[in-house]
């Protein structure tokens, strides 16, 4: 399906089932957002385009025609680039829509007043995201290479002048300067089970 109308119209369509058939009485529902597919259109062959709903707001994006995305399994993440950076998406299976990636912005919605006010948030995003930009510092860091170290998969190299100017009476940094960044971890319902509108965690 590569048609940017044709993806938005079959979202509304499903997610407003899920919504009326899987969702009422789910607390982190926001019951003043509406379902609707946002700004969808065709990006270096792909149909991409925010999704928002009471419960979520995910990028949703399409395999190009001459990509076959069937071998990935359902979960794993992958990096794309747009003129912004990098964004990682996760694959995903929507009915309708068959295999897809997602990327998340928003689980739950609580933070919204109105569904305006969502409406904006996406845009931006959107608009942001076409956007050409030099990553920060901070971006820069290989967050894979990152995680194989902290399994102990790999070992960093080590840079010994560093030990030689500590060795030579140059103060340490201080470990109140030292800042530790880290990631949300994982909530109890996964996140593609809250874009299928599935409130069990099947992991």
């Amino acid at each position: 399906m590569n048609d940017p109308q044709a993806v938005s119209e079959c979202l509304e369509e499903v997610f407003t089932r899920i919504h009326q058939q899987q969702m009422q009485g789910i607390p982190i529902l926001n019951p003043a957002i509406r379902i609707q597919a946002l700004g969808f259109q065709i990006f270096q062959g792909r149909v991409l385009g925010v999704l928002i709903t009471p419960w979520l707001m995910n990028v949703v994006m399409l395999a190009r025609e001459d990509e076959d995305w069937s071998e990935l399994k359902l979960g794993q993440k992958q990096p794309h680039n747009f003129p912004s950076g990098v964004k990682k998406f996760m694959l995903n299976e929507i009915d309708g829509i068959g295999v897809c990636q997602t990327h998340s912005l928003y689980s739950p919605m609580r933070e919204f007043s109105s569904h305006e006010h969502a409406l904006r948030i996406a845009q931006q995003f959107l608009d942001t995201l076409m956007v050409e930009r030099t990553p920060g510092e901070e971006e820069l860091v290989d967050e894979e290479l990152l995680g194989r170290i902290m399994r102990g998969e790999v070992r960093p190299e080590t840079d010994f002048e560093d030990f030689a100017a500590i060795d030579a009476g140059e103060p340490a940094a201080d470990a109140d300067e030292v800042e530790i960044r880290a990631k949300p971890v994982d909530r109890m319902v996964s996140r593609r089970n809250l874009l299928r509108g599935k409130l069990h965690n099947t992991a």
